[in-house]
């Protein structure tokens, strides 16, 4: 195994291509917004701009323009009415619906604590946090559509498969249905005239590794992980020139946690 871990290093300028392209090619990885998004229907990728799987913005002028006059953004409480069952095995295996649904209180706090700390963190971020809804602020909703935990069980089928293939990429490709997810949607409105201005939907897979890290141990980790991500990424997405991409987070992880 000592001999052939070193082999991952060739494959690193295939997995730094454009990050758009890890996360939809070589990840397969895809998102399903709901109706939660007024324009669900009509999301793209924009690998030219966006991270994210699935975006929509206005070409409405008059939102354009009284967008372009607020300062504000009043970020609403993270909801997960339509978030979707388990799916994987090793999930259904070790949890209980209930189980996951006291977890994700946590991760929907977490959640709104990303995305306003990111806005207050960046000087030059084009939006100032309100705590209230107001007639001069941005609104931006979001909903986790769909979250499968990191499981024990799921993390020694990847191990295992490491052991037998090129490491960490074996766990990732092959141990494709064990690798903890989850999935996020959201919509940026307008307050006068109440219309949305941007719409996203993504989704993330847990990131090959170049060493075990804690977060692999606990339920939440790869979400939060992802939920940091998706944080940075968006209010970069709206602080910044149109023209400028903003990338996303590589397929493997450096630092944990």
């Amino acid at each position: 195994m000592m001999l052939i871990r070193p082999a991952f290093l060739l494959l690193l300028p295939l997995m730094m291509m454009s990050c758009r392209t890890a996360k939809s090619v070589v990840a397969a990885v895809d998102v399903k917004p709901t109706g939660f998004l007024p324009h669900a229907t009509e999301l793209k990728e924009n690998r030219s701009r966006s991270p994210f799987i699935g975006n929509w913005l206005t070409s409405d002028k008059r939102v354009l323009a009284a967008t372009a006059q607020v300062k504000s953004i009043y970020i609403a409480p993270v909801v997960s009415d339509e978030l979707r069952p388990m799916a994987q095995k090793f999930s259904l295996l070790e949890f209980s619906n209930k189980r996951r649904e006291t977890k994700m209180k946590g991760l929907l706090t977490y959640a709104h604590d990303k995305f306003v700390h990111a806005f207050k963190s960046d000087k030059k971020s084009r939006f100032a946090v309100v705590d209230a809804p107001s007639k001069d602020a941005m609104t931006l909703k979001l909903s986790i559509i769909e979250w499968e935990p990191n499981t024990y069980s799921g993390l020694m089928v990847r191990e295992a498969v490491d052991l037998v293939t090129l490491p960490m990429v074996g766990g990732s490709v092959l141990g494709k249905p064990s690798r903890g997810t989850i999935a996020i949607q959201g919509v940026l409105t307008e307050p006068r005239t109440g219309k949305s201005y941007f719409e996203f939907a993504d989704k993330e897979e847990a990131k090959s590794l170049f060493f075990f890290f804690p977060q692999e141990l606990f339920p939440t980790g790869q979400a939060k992980y992802a939920i940091r991500e998706w944080a940075r990424q968006f209010e970069k997405l709206m602080s910044t020139p149109p023209e400028k991409q903003i990338r996303d987070s590589l397929p493997f992880q450096v630092i944990g946690f």
